[in-house]
């Protein structure tokens, strides 16, 4: 495939020094949104034809102008992925591996070659937790496919369809890759961080996929509505359902604070006030005019705070930070 004649024409273009930026999407992870052709090109060049094959028929089925152009930014997509899967795998201490038996009793994400998430929770009598995320190129809250006795009808193998029994989806298409954890994990801390890595990555690829429909937007995606509806359909209840959780939680939240209590938001941290000290009256100048005044006193005050927890520091600061992301 070659991109040196749509290369030029890039170069050549006003947001060319655009392409550079990076975007943070989530703790310890970040995208680029807009890497140059070449890198794009050389990286092509180095996956196995069956990927490349892959994403030639995304392409083609994308929506996207057919050329060169599509082709590297559906690239430039599908890259980011699987970045942002290995970089969240990391952080929550998750291994990859080829192969998983059917009867391995330890909780699994697999990201299939369509671009779909599959959430396997621990084996239980009754069977597993089970998500699927069905997101391809979705810009929107993705198809949740969801189940508490799943079971695995076939071991699950890299390269081949994982298949389920119990569930509305009885056959994934064929693994890409497979992620677990090491026998010594707790089997409740194998489900909070596989909760934890979906919700991530799930909403990680929908931002994702808004950057081949708004190249050029503004981007958010995490806003009260798209949370609203995410929250509805991952918990089988109506948005307004969902909605009057939320609000009822953030109200006490609220309510903790105001009555001098220091509220949690869970992991984030916690939320209270603080007692700032009373001013006294003095003088200063008005900066529009040089003129002096007198800045009345101040009686003391309470003011919100947040103290954010160790761990949201230490994810934060896992982010990789460029020049142009400094404050």
């Amino acid at each position: 495939m070659l991109y040196s004649r749509h290369i030029r024409q890039q170069k050549s273009t006003a947001d060319a020094s655009q392409r550079h930026k990076r975007a943070i999407i989530g703790a310890g992870c970040v995208i680029s949104y807009k890497r140059l052709e070449d890198d794009v090109e050389r990286t092509f060049s180095q996956l196995s034809p069956r990927i490349q094959r892959h994403l030639e028929s995304v392409t083609e089925s994308s929506g996207l102008p057919p050329g060169e152009d599509s082709l590297a930014r559906i690239t430039t997509n599908w890259l980011d992925k699987r970045r942002l899967v290995e970089d969240q795998a990391a952080a929550l201490d998750m291994q990859e591996v080829e192969h998983v038996a059917a009867d391995d009793p330890r909780a699994l994400l697999l990201l299939t070659y369509s671009g779909s998430l599959i959430a396997i929770g621990i084996r239980r009598s009754s069977g597993r937790w089970f998500e699927y995320a069905s997101i391809a190129l979705r810009d929107d809250v993705p198809d949740l496919v969801q189940g508490d006795s799943v079971t695995l009808s076939a071991d699950v193998r890299v390269d081949q369809p994982a298949q389920f029994g119990d569930c509305a989806v009885t056959r994934s298409s064929d693994v890409l890759s497979i992620r677990t954890f090491a026998d010594d994990v707790d089997p409740q801390e194998q489900e909070r961080r596989l909760r934890e890595a979906t919700i991530f990555l799930t909403n990680g690829f929908v931002k994702l996929n808004q950057t081949l429909t708004m190249p050029d937007g503004n981007i958010e995606h995490f806003t009260l509505r798209s949370m609203v509806q995410y929250i509805a359909r991952k918990n089988s209840v109506t948005q307004t359902q969902a909605r009057q959780l939320i609000d009822d939680y953030l109200q006490m939240v609220e309510a903790g604070a105001l009555l001098g209590e220091r509220a949690p938001l869970g992991r984030i941290g916690r939320l209270y006030y603080g007692i700032r000290p009373p001013q006294k009256a003095r003088v200063g100048r008005n900066p529009a005019t040089g003129d002096e005044i007198t800045i009345p006193a101040k009686a003391a005050t309470a003011v919100p705070r947040i103290k954010f927890s160790s761990y949201l520091k230490q994810r934060t600061a896992a982010v990789p930070v460029d020049d142009q992301q400094q404050l």
